[in-house]
């Protein structure tokens, strides 16, 4: 693979991604959580913060920028699993909200001990200021991305 290639910014950002889910999936196997996956994972800790609110599956979907079905998998698996629980709400009886049970706290609990230490090792000789504008310059890439993904199939004008 020629230099430029091994540099581009996808390239950079998918190995990133990779090394992190590696490194995530070994802790939390140590950590006896080994039937979930990390993003099954994220969204336990979506739903953890968000315990004040009615969390739908559309909530998830828009959150994370998944398809539908993708969600709907998660969410049985996780209810499955004992993680969430899926509950109808009483101003529209075909809308259920998805909580967390204790077994779903617990983990997240566990869960979000492995991300603060890798987050620790991640940033582990980064000067603060560098790592303010490595968030900046992610947080503008994900927008263009986003914004592509909005502009896309429509006429430009």
């Amino acid at each position: 693979m020629s230099g430029e290639k091994c540099n581009s910014v996808g390239f950079v950002i998918r190995r990133l991604d990779h090394v992190l889910r590696q490194n995530l999936e070994m802790c939390v196997k140590e950590e006896g959580i080994d039937e979930i996956t990390l993003m099954h994972g994220w969204i336990l800790r979506y739903l953890y913060e968000n315990q004040d609110q009615d969390i739908f599956q559309k909530d998830i979907e828009k959150n994370f920028s998944i398809g539908r079905s993708t969600v709907t998998g998660i969410i049985q698996i996780l209810e499955k699993k004992g993680f969430i629980n899926r509950e109808f709400v009483a101003h529209d009886a075909r809308l259920k909200k998805v909580t967390l049970t204790q077994k779903g706290m617990d983990s997240h609990r566990k869960i979000e001990e492995q991300i603060t230490c890798q987050n620790r090792k991640m940033t582990e000789g980064v000067n603060p200021q560098d790592l303010q504008i490595f968030l900046q310059v992610a947080a503008q890439i994900r927008m263009n991305l986003e914004s592509d993904r909005r502009t896309e199939g429509k006429t430009v004008r």
